[in-house]
């Protein structure tokens, strides 16, 4: 039986950041300033929502875990640790680049930086992998699927609305078309309404056009099947 999985979409979010980030790293010209900026704008982007994803983790979930198998805990909070610093030395590459006075300067820069993120990047995606193996496996253990639900609602609740937006952008883009019914379906019957028309709003903007009609479709028909006529 397939149990709840509390890193699902949140997890897929991130990794279609960090490739859609890595794309744009490798067409980058850095001598070019502008184009640099842009790429940049992406790499802090993604460092943001690493942070924020480990800091709601340390809060909320490795404290409902932890007394389980402390010593497991403690390496994925060193890992979180790890990854503050690497995002703080991308963060200082950065800033070598700008401090750079000719375009062979700043295109050893970006080559730095382009490198510095490939290393986050791999990072990142081994550590959500032990997550999802090793954390999914205490959860389950210890915890009713209706349990990991509200452990996700505790988290879901602390997160700052904006915030919020953004990640329903990412996962938007990078769940499959079930999924996606699914989600949709679950906040049009336990969310407020404007929560589920702006998520219904992204399907247009955000889901592949080769699934998005079937999306739409089945949520409305949902609705209208609760229609008295």
């Amino acid at each position: 039986m397939l149990r709840y999985n509390i890193f699902n979409m949140i997890h897929k979010a991130l990794r279609a950041m960090l490739y859609d980030t890595a794309q744009t790293l490798q067409q980058t010209y850095f001598a070019d300033t502008a184009e640099a900026a842009e790429a940049f704008e992406k790499i802090n982007r993604v460092i943001h929502a690493f942070e924020q994803h480990g800091h709601h983790e340390d809060s909320i979930l490795m404290p409902v875990i932890q007394k389980f198998q402390q010593e497991t805990i403690a390496s994925f909070e060193k890992e979180h640790i790890d990854d503050r610093r690497m995002g703080a030395d991308i963060l200082h590459l950065q800033n070598i680049y700008k401090a750079a006075r000719s375009g062979q300067e700043r295109l050893i820069a970006g080559s730095a930086i382009t490198k510095a993120f490939g290393d986050y990047l791999v990072f990142n995606l081994q550590h959500m992998q032990r997550e999802e193996i090793e954390l999914n496996r205490l959860l389950w253990d210890h915890y009713t699927d209706h349990e990991i639900q509200m452990i996700n609602e505790r988290i879901i609740a602390g997160i700052a609305p904006d915030e919020m937006e953004k990640a329903a952008q990412w996962m938007m883009r990078a769940i499959n078309r079930e999924e996606a019914i699914n989600w949709l379906k679950e906040v049009k019957a336990n969310a407020p309404a404007p929560v589920f028309d702006l998520l219904f709003r992204l399907t247009e903007t955000e889901l592949p056009e080769r699934f998005r009609a079937k999306v739409q479709d089945a949520v409305l028909a949902t609705e209208l099947s609760g229609q008295v006529f």
